[in-house]
């Protein structure tokens, strides 16, 4: 789609938007339950498209982490749309006696821009909170997986009227003439990079924005963390989708001297993928940026140890790789883990300083590793486990400094794309004559007494 026809898209949604075709509760509940409905009879096919992307990706992972998902996600929806809807009222005496009220109302049209790693998630999750909260929205999905992006495009045709929802098709060009437009609110996931890019474009519109970005979510194993027994989460966090998951653990941090013990462990782990349920690179620029980093990590001397399999880029750890190497610099997002060695627990608190990932996971005794992680900055986190804070349907999910701001998921995505609006109605017209001047003394001296 040209760079011209998404705009044509967008200005048929913005015509079709107004405060009295708002659809009502039972129209939402209606397109989202088809939707529902629509996925699950194209099954097969979503997998099937999401695969020949990633060449392969792993059909376990497609059925959980993208399709389970999502129809968790409008259960969820379903079952609590009411209760955000309504209105919320009550009788306040200040400043006036009278009632506050908070409608929840739709922004506009809401401009969806979704990644490719988990191309029906995180582009259909957004979509459906967008539809839920009463707006009319546009998906502009990644052109890095174009099956999975045409698989989208027909299941939205079939489910949504085109004024109500559209999938617009294309590269950053198109993607960049979408973001110069004025959205009721935009919401992107991907690199910090291309977010810095989309914060300013909508900027310049005043476009509300919601960036769920990426960073090197570390984990850290205390003193006294089992390999046996923690290494299993750390590894399932790390080669999900072969590493393409925003929040996995980008490097682990170990006692020195327990670097071999995890190492072991987490390659016995790592073997468990193969060959069934491991997950091929988006693409071939995806596995030589990840080559590349191995190769400068040997060259340094770094001790890489490489499950034996015939994939492109098989599940690895690296011991202690120099901290100037790419792999130390940049999230890795690939099948590879950093071990690193600390001396003191505190050691790993000085290094990570600073950060703000979009997770961070702590594993060893529960109390302790508590509090550790209340000490690290990160979007969410996980105590003794990873990843799996996002899967929490009635929890906020987002990031925090550079890995992005706003949240959703659950009711606090909901509120992410409404509009909150206060009205107030005094309990009686003649009570507004205190406000207006000219003012006697007795209301002098309580507005001295008000403002002590």
């Amino acid at each position: 789609m040209s760079a011209e026809e998404a705009r044509r898209v967008h200005a048929r949604l913005t015509g079709a938007f107004s405060l009295d075709a708002v659809p009502d509760l039972a129209a939402r509940r209606a397109r989202l339950t088809a939707l529902g409905r629509a996925i699950g009879a194209r099954q097969d096919a979503l997998v099937r498209a999401v695969s020949e992307d990633f060449r392969p990706r792993a059909e376990s992972e497609t059925l959980t982490a993208e399709l389970a998902f999502v129809q968790g996600a409008i259960r969820h929806t379903l079952r609590h749309l009411r209760r955000w809807t309504a209105p919320r009222r009550d009788w306040v005496l200040q400043p006036l006696p009278g009632r506050a009220e908070t409608w929840m109302e739709p922004k506009g049209v809401v401009g969806v821009f979704s990644p490719w790693n988990y191309p029906i998630q995180l582009a259909l999750v957004p979509l459906v909170t967008a539809v839920a909260a009463g707006n009319r929205a546009l998906l502009k999905p990644s052109e890095r997986a174009p099956h999975s992006s045409e698989a989208l495009a027909a299941l939205v045709a079939d489910v949504f009227p085109e004024d109500e929802a559209a999938v617009v098709l294309g590269g950053p060009k198109t993607a960049q003439a979408l973001t110069a437009l004025p959205f009721g609110h935009i919401f992107f996931t991907g690199s910090t990079a291309t977010g810095r890019l989309v914060a300013r474009a909508a900027a310049e519109t005043l476009s509300p924005v919601t960036l769920e970005l990426g960073g090197r979510s570390p984990a850290v194993a205390l003193p006294g963390a089992d390999p046996a027994e923690h290494a299993p989460a750390v590894a399932w966090g790390r080669w999900l989708n072969a590493g393409q998951t925003c929040v996995a653990p980008n490097h682990l941090w170990v006692p020195r001297g327990t670097e071999g013990a995890w190492a072991d462990a987490l390659m016995d782990s790592a073997r468990g993928f193969l060959p069934r349920d491991y997950t091929g690179m988006i693409d071939p620029r995806a596995g030589a940026r990840v080559r590349a980093m191995l190769d400068e990590a040997r060259a340094a001397g770094a001790e890489v140890r490489t499950v034996e399999a015939d994939v492109p880029v098989p599940p690895s750890v690296v011991l202690d790789p120099p901290r100037d190497g790419a792999l130390m610099r940049e999230e890795i997002f690939g099948p590879v883990l950093p071990i690193l060695p600390y001396d003191a627990p505190e050691d790993v608190l000085r290094a990570e300083a600073g950060g703000t990932p979009l997770a961070a996971y702590v594993f060893g005794e529960h109390g302790a590793a508590r509090r550790f992680l209340a000490r690290m900055r990160s979007g969410g986190g996980a105590v003794n486990a990873a990843v799996l804070h996002l899967a929490l349907h009635d929890r906020a999910f987002g990031g925090i400094g550079q890995s992005g701001h706003g949240a959703y998921h659950g009711e606090r995505g909901f509120r992410e794309f409404s509009h909150e609006r206060t009205v107030f109605t005094p309990l009686s017209t003649r009570a507004l004559r205190v406000l207006a001047p000219p003012y006697p003394d007795a209301a002098r001296r309580l507005f001295r007494r008000m403002g002590r």
